[in-house]
C-alpha cells in the first residue's frame, strides 16, 4: 500500500496546486520529477553498499526511509479541499 500509494494521491493533489494556464506542465514536472529522483537513489545505491561494507540489508533499510519523509512532507502540504482552483 505505501509504495502505490503515490499514484492516487499525485494525479488527485498537483493539479489543483497549479493556476489552470500551467496545471498540465506543473502536474506533469511534480509527477514525473519522483523519476529523476529515481535514478538519483539507483546511482547512490551503489555508493550507500560500498559505504556499509557490503551489507545489502543496511543499505535497503536506509532506502526505505524516503518513505518516512514522504509521511512527513504530507502534513506540511498545504490543504486544497474546499478552495477554489487557482486561476
Amino acid at each position: 500500500m505505501t509504495t502505490a500509494a503515490f499514484y492516487g494521491w499525485f494525479p488527485l493533489y498537483l493539479p489543483e496546486l497549479f493556476p489552470t494556464r500551467s496545471r498540465a506542465t506543473g502536474q506533469g514536472v511534480g509527477y514525473n520529477s519522483g523519476r529523476i529522483f529515481a535514478a538519483f537513489g539507483a546511482i547512490a545505491g551503489g555508493q550507500l553498499v560500498a559505504a556499509f561494507g557490503g551489507d545489502y540489508a543496511r543499505m535497503g533499510s536506509m532506502i526505505t526511509l524516503i518513505y518516512l519523509a514522504g509521511m512527513l512532507m504530507i502534513w506540511v502540504a498545504p490543504e486544497t479541499k474546499g478552495r477554489p482552483l487557482p486561476e
